[in-house]
């Protein structure tokens, strides 16, 4: 009778130690969150995309897009750039004439249109365009209000998922600081596709995957040149600018050149990206 007890506790025994080492391994698989370090030294794709607004000539514009950054600039002032910080879901924006970054904090859009929305879309094969990868492109037409709004010639959600849902979370941020403005417009200059594609549907283009080529009803373009992966970022090039001034939207300025603001980038001397022989951008 005693063995017969002293049997049964060490099964007890056994399967508290079971759990105990099942809950530890499956600690010891959490994922542990990368370092800033390690995030901008993480690899990468490179979009070169060429746009142009109505009346204007064309540009090119380089977007390179990792795990936890958004890095964008443009052949009209190349010395200025946007970066996007998937972690803090902040968009800073860079000028280096002024030496200011305009700082832009993920808001969520907690407003209703102020008018009638019927946000409509519709769709055919993109024959126009070759294959990329095997894959077919389809055009999307968007209408608000029965109005013709933006078209857009989107990829599968396979092709470069990744980048994809980075240029999606940039643009629902941008939307959350667009909707900050509604209440000042006077409702004679509301528009149905305005608000539309910056605010209450910003990233409904993206909603059947990566966007190639775009267009808008007031003569903007843009398109996909070329795009390549497996790409690391030039030194410095996800940094921002120590000693410039911040300030976002309706606020006084937050950072002066002698007063750091808190979690301050490294300096950054080199703000152009560039094509290197290494595999970086």
């Amino acid at each position: 009778m005693k063995y017969e007890k002293q049997r049964v506790v060490n099964v007890i025994l056994a399967g508290f130690l079971w759990v105990g080492l099942a809950a530890c391994a499956g600690l010891s698989t959490k994922p542990v969150a990368k370092t800033e370090a390690e995030l901008k030294a993480t690899p990468g794709t490179l979009l070169i995309l060429v746009e142009r607004e109505a009346g204007s000539e064309s540009f090119s514009t380089r977007l390179f897009v990792n795990e936890g950054y958004l890095h964008m600039s443009n052949a009209r002032s190349p010395a200025d750039f946007v970066l996007f910080n998937r972690k803090e879901k902040t968009i800073y924006n860079v000028s280096q004439d002024d030496k200011t970054i305009m700082v832009i904090r993920n808001k969520a859009v907690e407003i209703d249109s102020p008018i009638k929305l019927d946000y409509q879309e519709e769709s055919q094969p993109s024959s126009a365009i070759p294959k990329i990868d095997g894959r077919q492109a389809t055009h999307y037409r968007f209408t608000a209000n029965g109005e013709h709004c933006y078209d857009a010639v989107v990829m599968p959600e396979d092709f470069m998922p990744d980048v994809l849902a980075v240029l999606r979370e940039f643009r629902m941020v941008l939307a959350g600081e667009h909707a900050t403005t509604v209440g000042r417009t006077p409702e004679d200059l509301l528009d149905a596709c305005d608000l539309s594609l910056n605010i209450f549907y910003a990233t409904r283009h993206m909603d059947h995957g990566l966007p190639i080529r775009e267009w808008d009803r007031k003569g903007y373009q843009r398109f996909m040149k070329d795009y390549r992966t497996d790409l690391s970022a030039s030194e410095g090039m996800l940094d921002l600018p120590k000693d410039f001034k911040r300030y976002s939207v309706g606020d006084v300025l937050v950072q002066t050149p002698d007063t750091e603001a808190p979690n301050a980038e490294k300096v950054s001397q080199d703000s152009e990206p560039a094509q290197g022989d290494d595999g970086g951008v």
